[in-house]
């Protein structure tokens, strides 16, 4: 075979393995990263189509998350499979779940929504129980038309002394709420991302402080508001509402 030829089917061959390249990256083969998986229900639901099969696993005594495969799921981004993997050593070790953000194996768990945007939403993920404060706190991020989950972060709860309120806005306390609320209780009503309407269950205990205007701080009186009162509440996410811990009146 002259150099010519030589030359020719090399070229040839260049092309050819060029072209098999280029069809295994198109079908998502060699060097391409599988689309991100997104759910087209809403963040709630994302969430706990997620929980709810590791809940039941961390539950059962023949199998855990990790033995099923659970960290893998397509519905987490990239970085939280990463980081879930590196932290099923720590759980070993400290017992943690890095998910439920739970020591213990809750009985039943809630979900419930921090804030939802165009392109994020938070979602609060806790047990049931009485006196059970660690909470998960649930970034997820749009793509593609739907919801896939990006960042799950423990908070140690109400107790933790260095901790940051789970809920903090300002807006206008009302109890004259028309239904489906429940005008039993006061309301914060708040604008979010620019969207008005937004309501929220303002709960009260002997520890919620209330700051007049004139700066006097007190254990809250709901009894003494008047509506619309401006308001600015910082407290603690639960699933019926929002536990206040300090409420300062502006108006």
């Amino acid at each position: 075979m002259n150099n010519r030829m030589r030359i020719i089917v090399g070229v040839l061959g260049l092309v050819a393995v060029v072209i098999v390249v280029v069809f295994l990256l198109k079908i998502g083969g060699i060097g391409s990263e599988p689309e991100q998986e997104v759910s087209t229900a809403d963040p709630i639901n994302t969430v706990l189509d997620f929980y709810d099969p590791w809940w039941t696993a961390v539950k059962a005594t023949s199998t855990d998350p990790y033995k099923e495969g659970l960290i893998q799921a397509p519905i987490l981004g990239k970085d939280l499979r990463d980081k879930l993997k590196k932290a099923e050593k720590e759980h070993v070790e400290t017992g943690l779940d890095p998910v439920l953000c739970q020591t213990k194996v809750p009985e039943q768990i809630a979900a419930r929504s921090i804030y939802e945007r165009e392109d994020s939403a938070q979602v609060l993920v806790m047990s049931r129980e009485n006196g059970w404060t660690e909470q998960a706190i649930i970034t997820l991020a749009r793509y593609n038309g739907g919801w896939y989950i990006g960042d799950i972060e423990c908070s140690p709860g109400e107790f933790a002394p260095d901790r940051e309120f789970s809920f903090e806005m300002e807006g206008y306390l009302l109890k004259s709420v028309p239904p489906p609320l429940n005008s039993q209780y006061w309301h914060l009503v708040f604008e979010d991302n620019g969207e008005q309407g937004h309501t929220v269950v303002l709960l009260f205990d002997a520890q919620s402080m209330c700051k007049t205007v004139d700066g006097n701080e007190s254990v809250c009186n709901p009894d003494s508001f008047k509506e619309p009162t401006k308001a600015y509440l910082r407290g603690s996410m639960l699933e019926s509402g929002v536990e206040v811990k300090y409420l300062d009146l502006m108006e």
